[in-house]
């Protein structure tokens, strides 16, 4: 036997790319019976899911190295090559870029099925799909996707194929027979199936019933299909009862048959093959892909459809009819003409039951095989820089101090030893870390606590900003906030937090109310200093990942990005090649910003500052392979001496997320040796030779002194480690290569 690998969602998951995964591998196994498919699900929050035997292995949706493992599985089961779909919203990571992950990693052939392909897709959705395009082949399922990659993502050739969605063998069933199951016997029915949302354009059906209903008072129309669950967590049955209410103000009701159910594929073309007319009212053009038009054509029911691309593609040549979106009188008129005609409606539906013959599964099956023995195995990868020495396994993400730290108002700002030192108080700084840790961590690996530490941080910051947008920054242990202690730090790390927030939040409430108060505090980006505008550019950049429509947001990023550079050539000089005349604290900070505009918005003379001010950087910090910081006793004058003494985390966490950044941009594997040497310095490779990571109470000590560490466990030292460490846990695979990368422990990440 062949083995075969699927990956993608599978049922009982209730998706329409589950049933199409399951469907095509009973394809593959009818066109060939040498074949054995093995499916690797993907499971999102709704899980756990009872999978049945053929899944071979489960993919949580937001844990990265479960794709990594997924791929080394793959390679381990002699599977000759893997079918991969591909949609948005399935995959972990900005817009689904855990994925590379596996396809990078795999060593058997590769089939990318493309469910989506946009029109107007953001520089990283580009970069993703072009990025597969190198790993494996891409198939489309109309010839106007095929287009799309071609002009919008500069792909064509060998690369790109067409195979149509595939459909149930529906062999013609008596018609009336099929009606009286569903108690219509005798009546004309009108069919719209699918897991129900507001794209649908059901109400447009609806609107136009009463006109159809007078000229045919026997049409009934059935609505079948479950509410999307993404839909009923966000917002209920409310687009069901609208669509309910619509029907009775109308005096339709008795019209309507709506049937929330998740159908099986036997109940489905029970339907399919009962139908006079099927409608498919989308309210959008950019539809490359339509399952259900498929399913309808192949089941021989004449199709009334909106204009979007592939019902203008399927249904050319008289196979269907089309109408303008929204128009429900034009909706009415075509439905009845069929319904009066039924010359016209017979000859309309054999024309789409013989298009569609060779749509069936085994017949794309067929095709899936043909195509797979013409792929070749991945490239081999040639070298893009040196790779970094193997080293021990990254530490776990554990959030013990973290939670330690934190009360119900927020996270305390100081430590004695591991206890906190609550007459310390708060900060803004602190709790704006510890946010992003909490929804870094919580896209990781989600569960009660980091749940829980989102809303908490998020509250803080609430509270903190004042109406008109500032924030106040520091806060006694008796929720008191000091008078006049906003400072230009505390803006920017509240503004990166609340932007991170708008990106990554899972609860729709949470990225409102960011979105609020980034909007808001943002009036203020235009009066910070150096460091608050680096901060802010991290804010915008996470903001226009999630809203890339948000223009003015777009502009603010560039104009402060133009402001750094040109702050930069204002004091740099060849032996300074600095912003500033001193070398202070959180230094990375400047070229992490200016890479993180990069991917935005690619700009020379932007990269080019980048790239000098962390080579310059380089220069200064790194010896033999070690990092050794600025001390923030004394700091380092253009002409004076550095400062060894007192080196602190914040420094160092700086350091690797701009290397990080810097690699995402370049694809240069140099900043990843240096993102582990960074790293290092928290687990001993540093001036002292001593941990700064204390693995008894997960948290970070204070920094190094001239010869000895700070022992107290603060909150900026104990974020500043964890955004390091899911830096590199969200890039591992990439090129950081680890002894044992699936070793218990390493990707245990929440206990």
């Amino acid at each position: 036997m062949r083995r075969v690998a699927l990956v993608g969602t599978y049922p009982p998951r209730r998706c329409g790319i589950a049933t199409f995964t399951r469907d095509l591998a009973a394809g593959i196994s009818a066109a060939d019976e040498h074949v054995r498919p093995m499916a690797v699900a993907v499971t999102d929050g709704g899980g756990p899911y009872d999978y049945p035997d053929e899944v071979g292995y489960e993919i949580r949706q937001g844990t990265k190295g479960d794709y990594a493992r997924a791929a080394e599985l793959i390679n381990y089961k002699d599977v000759r090559w893997v079918s991969l779909q591909h949609e948005y919203g399935i995959f972990g990571g900005d817009d689904g870029a855990y994925i590379l992950d596996l396809l990078s990693a795999l060593r058997v052939p590769t089939i990318v099925t493309l469910h989506t392909v946009l029109d107007n897709p953001s520089d990283s959705q580009r970069t993703i799909v072009q990025k597969m395009a190198k790993a494996a082949r891409l198939v489309v399922m109309s010839k106007v996707a095929s287009d799309l990659l071609s002009r919008r993502y500069e792909l064509r050739g060998a690369s790109v194929h067409i195979i149509p969605h595939g459909i149930p063998d529906m062999a013609p069933r008596d018609q009336s027979e099929l009606k009286a199951r569903f108690g219509v016997r005798g009546h004309r029915m009108l069919l719209t199936f699918g897991l129900l949302g507001p794209n649908k354009g059901i109400e447009t059906v609806i609107r136009a019933l009463p006109a159809i209903v007078a000229a045919c008072p026997d049409a009934v129309y059935f609505v079948v299909g479950a509410t999307h669950p993404a839909v009923i967590r966000q917002y209920g049955e409310a687009y069901r009862t609208t669509l309910e209410r619509e029907a009775e103000r109308l005096g339709v009701r008795d019209h309507v048959v709506f049937r929330d159910q998740y159908v099986t594929t036997d109940e489905l073309c029970n339907y399919l093959q009962a139908t006079d007319v099927f409608v498919s009212p989308y309210l959008n053009e950019a539809q490359v892909t339509s399952g259900a038009l498929s399913y309808a054509m192949g089941a021989g029911a004449a199709v009334v459809s909106t204009p979007y691309w592939h019902a203008k593609e399927l249904l050319a040549d008289g196979r269907g009819r089309l109408v303008p979106f929204a128009d429900s009188t034009a909706l009415a008129t075509t439905i009845t003409s069929l319904l009066e005609t039924p010359a016209e409606l017979g000859r309309v539906r054999n024309l789409a039951y013989e298009f569609t013959r060779a749509f069936t599964w085994s017949r794309v099956g067929e095709q899936y095989l043909r195509l797979a023995a013409d792929v070749p195995g991945p490239p081999a990868k040639a070298p893009r820089g040196p790779k970094p020495p193997r080293a021990s396994s990254l530490p776990e993400l554990r959030l013990d101090h973290l939670v330690r730290l934190t009360d119900d108002t927020g996270i305390i700002q100081h430590a004695t030893f591991s206890v906190p030192a609550r007459e310390s108080g708060y900060c803004v700084d602190d709790n704006a870390r510890a946010l992003i840790v909490a929804l870094h961590a919580d896209r990781l690996a989600s569960s009660p606590v980091t749940t829980r530490l989102v809303s908490t941080y998020l509250g803080f910051l609430h509270l903190a900003q004042t109406r008109e947008g500032r924030f106040r920054n520091l806060m006694s242990y008796n929720r008191s906030f000091a008078a006049d202690s906003a400072s230009e730090d505390c803006t920017g790390r509240a503004l990166w937090a609340l932007g991170t927030a708008v990106q990554l939040a899972s609860d729709e409430g949470q990225r409102m109310l960011a979105r609020q108060m980034f909007e808001r505090g943002l009036g203020f980006a235009t009066e910070l200093g150096p460091r608050g505008t680096a901060l802010t550019m991290l804010g915008i950049g996470n903001f226009l990942a999630a809203r890339p429509e948000v223009a003015p947001a777009a502009a603010i990023l560039r104009a402060l990005a133009q402001r750094l550079c040109q702050q930069y050539r204002d004091r740099a000089t060849p032996e300074w090649r600095w912003f500033e005349p001193t070398l202070t604290y959180d230094n990375a900070l400047f070229p992490l910003a200016l890479w993180r505009a990069q991917r935005v918005e690619a700009d020379p003379a932007t990269r080019e500052v980048a790239r000098q001010s962390l080579e310059f950087l380089e220069q200064i910090c790194f010896h033999d392979g070690r990092l050794v910081l600025i001390g923030n006793n004394g700091w380092h004058s253009r002409s004076g001496t550095r400062s060894d003494s007192d080196e602190q985390p914040i420094d160092a966490a700086a350091f690797v997320l701009a290397f990080r950044a810097a690699y995402l941009v370049t694809d240069d594997h140099r900043y990843l040796g240096r993102m582990r040497e960074s790293f290092a310095w928290f687990l001993g490779a540093n001036r002292l030779g001593a941990s700064v990571y204390d693995p008894a109470t997960a948290g970070c000590r204070d920094g190094l002194g001239v010869a000895a560490l700070n022992l107290n466990q603060g909150a900026e030292s104990t974020v500043s480690y964890l955004l390091s460490l899911i830096a590199m846990l969200e890039l591992a695979g990439e090129g950081l290569e680890y002894a044992d990368p699936g070793a218990a422990g390493t990707e245990r990440l929440l206990q």
